[in-house]
């Protein structure tokens, strides 16, 4: 069990970190002066989704799974990381969109929407791990 664990851990990281970096490529496409600098960002952030973020996505699901079955973990604490989690993919699912977007030249974001889409995984990641880690009883008390 411990190696699925760390396969959930790695995967895991792989994927909030490239939830984290999407965002700064895609501001990196309205700071691309040249054809040259534009097809280069453009090419960094297909590879980022499509062969780091997707994988990884994929991986920490089903391993995240397979962990819930094999520690028959329960609580309520978990249906909330659950639907976090369902709104992470949701999230990754909107950068995908947004890099199908890109790649046909429509307007990109504003810088402050930009940053509002770093926001978003950031407080998601942030309470998928306190729920992780401190299991608690949020609304109805075990008794």
């Amino acid at each position: 069990m411990l190696w699925l664990k760390a396969l959930h851990f790695v995967s895991l990281l792989v994927w909030c970190g490239s939830l984290l970096y999407l965002p700064g490529l895609f501001l990196m496409h309205a700071h691309a002066a040249t054809r040259s600098q534009y097809h280069r960002v453009r090419v960094m952030t297909r590879f980022t989704f499509a062969v780091v973020a997707s994988p990884a996505a994929i991986l920490a699901v089903v391993s995240g799974t397979a962990l819930v079955f094999v520690r028959m973990a329960q609580g309520e604490w978990l249906m909330w990381k659950l639907l976090l989690v369902t709104l992470m993919v949701f999230f990754h699912l909107y950068c995908g969109s947004q890099v199908a977007r890109l790649g046909a030249r429509l307007a990109i974001a504003s810088p402050s929407r930009l940053a509002l889409q770093l926001a978003v995984p950031a407080c998601l990641m942030t309470a998928v791990l306190w729920l992780a880690l401190a299991k608690p009883a949020l609304w109805f008390p075990a008794e």
